[in-house]
């Protein structure tokens, strides 16, 4: 699985020990995966879904075509873990951030100030 969008920028914040919010929280994960199995799950877990009713955010399944929209050499910079059997491939900030520059919207140039204000890119 990839994960993209806000909930990757807060994984690297994690993954360094950082525990700070980002500006305009996100109530979502952006997973894209070629796995049946776990697509399935994440439609258990769509906007509307039970899950979300417990867990206050829910899943936005993304297509694999939204991985263009990252800079060329993206998945050399990518970080992996290995989640039980499961690995999660989560961009680099930087990576992260290009798209969101683009669109250029006040939430994305927030998070992109986030990012640089707590060292992650």
């Amino acid at each position: 699985m990839t994960l993209i969008g806000s909930a990757a920028l807060l994984w690297h914040a994690a993954d360094r020990g950082l525990d700070v919010p980002l500006p305009e929280n996100s109530m979502d994960v952006d997973p894209v995966t070629d796995s049946d199995a776990l697509a399935w799950m994440c439609y258990d877990a769509l906007i509307g879904s039970e899950f979300e009713r417990t867990h206050g955010w829910h899943v936005n399944l993304l297509p694999a075509s939204v991985l263009r929209e990252f800079p060329e050499g993206w998945e050399g910079r990518a970080a992996r873990r290995i989640y039980g059997m499961m690995t999660v491939v989560v961009p680099a900030p930087v990576d992260i951030l290009a798209p969101k520059l683009r669109r250029n919207e006040p939430r994305d140039r927030a998070h992109a100030e986030w990012a640089a204000r707590i060292g992650i890119a």
